[in-house]
């Protein structure tokens, strides 16, 4: 019986080494391209990881635009305010309390009248934080943005003493219920350039239900105001909020020039809620 021979030939040997060749060039290629592959992916993960530390961080104590370079508290930061004019300031800045029941025309006032001193510099913005915040009419003035954030509430107070009398306007005579002066807006302003009323959608509301029960009972002596009025003025914005339940008409741009209004909510029964018309426009208006 013959035995096969087994032994590999020269030619086997080299082909068997040349195939060993192969498999580890491919072992260490694929080593080479599996070890970048994990460093990618790690380096790509530590940056989500930073990005995403940055930006908790961002809205957990961002220092945002705020008078004196101070940052807002916490809890007005949840919602960032983007800076729309060069100098910006909370309304808590000027004792603010937005408990809906402390009075805070004068927070209102003094703000204001800070920002009037900024027109030459471009202005000021006035930042509403989240809470309910109480308030008579008051004054706006040129080269301001108002900014409510999303929880913020301004409310008008309800009884009449604290509504101011002006005169009637010219169009209108002796005025529209009543003869003689009528009852300023909530919010005012005449004879202003670049005004800027805007927000996370945060809500102006004028508790409108004493003013409307009253009209239809006639104890009212004198014209209801306008929730926001703004007369004789230009270049306006008003954009991203809400007003609601207005003592009278809700918005009323009086012979003014270049207003523009987009993303607004007007709110109000459609019963005994007389004459909350939405918008009462002049002229030169965009919607």
């Amino acid at each position: 019986m013959v035995e096969e021979n087994t032994t590999p030939t020269s030619t086997t040997k080299h082909d068997f080494f040349e195939t060993q060749a192969v498999l580890d060039l491919k072992r260490w290629f694929q080593a080479i391209i599996s070890s970048h592959k994990t460093l990618f992916t790690l380096l790509w993960l530590a940056a989500f990881t930073s990005a995403f530390l940055w930006q908790r961080d961002a809205v957990s104590g961002l220092v945002v635009m705020h008078g004196g370079g101070e940052s807002l508290k916490k809890s007005e930061s949840s919602l960032l305010y983007p800076k729309l004019r060069p100098v910006g300031f909370s309304l808590v800045d000027f004792g603010g309390v937005g408990d809906g029941v402390t009075m805070n025309t004068k927070a209102f006032e003094r703000a204001v009248s800070e920002i009037s001193k900024l027109g030459e510099k471009g202005g000021g913005q006035l930042n509403v934080p989240p809470g309910r915040w109480l308030t008579a009419p008051f004054n706006l003035t040129s080269h301001i943005t108002l900014f409510l954030h999303q929880d913020a509430v301004i409310l008008g107070v309800q009884d009449e003493k604290y509504w101011p009398l002006v005169p009637a306007l010219p169009s209108y005579g002796y005025g529209r219920e009543h003869p003689g002066p009528r009852y300023t807006s909530l919010i005012h302003g005449q004879n202003l350039t670049d005004v800027v009323i805007t927000g996370h959608n945060g809500t102006i509301n004028g508790q409108g239900q004493t003013w409307w029960t009253k009209y239809l009972q006639k104890v009212l002596n004198h014209t209801r105001g306008p929730l926001v009025q703004i007369l004789w003025s230009s270049d306006i914005l008003i954009t991203n909020i809400t007003l609601r339940d207005s003592p009278f008409w809700t918005l009323h741009p009086y012979d003014c020039k270049n207003v523009t209004i987009k993303n607004l909510t007007i709110l109000a029964p459609v019963y005994r809620a007389p004459n909350t018309d939405g918008i009462d426009p002049g002229k030169y208006l965009l919607l």
